[in-house]
């Protein structure tokens, strides 16, 4: 073989290897640069989701600063309206140092604490004017000088007042709240009074109040006699009964309750004019009873004279004079 040859010989397998160191070395770059992307895809997620964590920790951080924002709003304006209730007070308590003068009493009539503002809740029987009139407020009086204990014990001295609630809202406000009576009947005494369902009198009947109400009578005498448990349990046991047939849908009004120590209860309706003597307890039972008779007198009412209800198995109805099939003014078993 020839040197030229040769040398063509050597020069192609050099050629062919560095083609081959060539392709390996691509074949490597490439390799790199994939993996150089695929750590930079992961850094970047990386990145990505921890802005994410931070930016939901930033907003919960945000709304813990916003909401204590807030409350730290409500708390400075709480504390503003006590500073400046505790600044007037101590600029009172500074003039009243100044001019030597007691610092109870230029608080007592300082007219920034001078009661501006009476908020009374709405009352049926007794008026707003009325009810401050008698908790005796004058206008320009100091909030500082009003004890709302003594001003509840005042207004349930009232008689139409059951129970009272005032407050004072600094620094020259007043809100006032009652509960009234109900009057259940009309007792006559010497006079004519308002009594409630538990059997209290609590009020005079006035020329211009109703008596659209049953009437409770004979009891004069024990009330006169200075009798204290006997009148109030005895009322109370009348009106008990009146509340029942109410309940019972019977179909009249009551006009008047008549008590006897002795005999009980008697009930006097509008209409029909009949006498219902039902006696002491078991009122519900007799009720009943007394229902039954109405219904078998339906439609004939008027003969009803007297429904004696005291008995414990029976019924005695008395007729009228003139009542058709029972003689006149006979009592019948019914």
């Amino acid at each position: 073989m020839t040197v030229a040859r040769r040398l063509r010989t050597a020069a192609r397998a050099t050629s062919r290897a560095t083609l081959r160191l060539v392709r390996a070395t691509s074949r490597s770059s490439t390799r790199l640069v994939r993996a150089g992307r695929r750590g930079l895809q992961r850094a970047a997620w990386r990145i990505r989701h921890g802005a994410r964590i931070l930016g939901r920790w930033s907003r919960r951080a945000m709304g813990a600063v916003v909401r204590g924002t807030r409350y730290a709003a409500y708390a400075a304006i709480a504390r503003w309206r006590t500073a400046t209730a505790l600044a007037a007070l101590v600029a009172v308590a500074g003039v009243g140092f100044v001019e030597r003068a007691p610092l109870a009493d230029r608080a007592l009539h300082h007219p920034y604490f001078a009661v501006s503002e009476i908020v009374v809740a709405p009352t049926h029987h007794v008026r707003q004017g009325a009810l401050l009139q008698w908790m005796g407020l004058r206008p320009g009086m100091s909030i500082w000088s009003l004890e709302p204990r003594a001003l509840e014990r005042r207004l349930e001295e009232h008689p139409w007042i059951r129970r009272a609630h005032v407050e004072r809202q600094f620094p020259r406000r007043l809100t006032v709240q009652v509960v009234e009576r109900e009057a259940a009947a009309v007792l006559l005494i010497d006079q004519l009074y308002y009594v409630d369902q538990s059997g209290a009198v609590f009020a005079r009947v006035g020329s211009a109040d109703t008596l659209d109400l049953p009437f409770v009578t004979g009891i004069e005498a024990a009330v006169l006699n200075g009798e204290r448990s006997y009148p109030r349990h005895a009322v109370r046991q009348a009106l008990r009964l009146v509340q029942l047939m109410g309940a019972a849908g019977l179909p009249f009004r009551v006009s008047e309750v008549h008590i006897e120590r002795d005999q009980g209860v008697t009930v006097f309706p509008v209409e029909p004019k009949v006498a219902l003597e039902f006696g002491w307890g078991r009122f519900p039972e007799r009720l009943a009873r007394l229902g039954e008779v109405l219904a078998r007198y339906r439609g004939r009412e008027s003969q009803l004279q007297e429904i004696d209800l005291t008995y414990d198995s029976q019924v005695v109805v008395r007729l009228r004079q003139g009542g058709s099939g029972h003689g006149d003014g006979r009592r019948v078993r019914a």
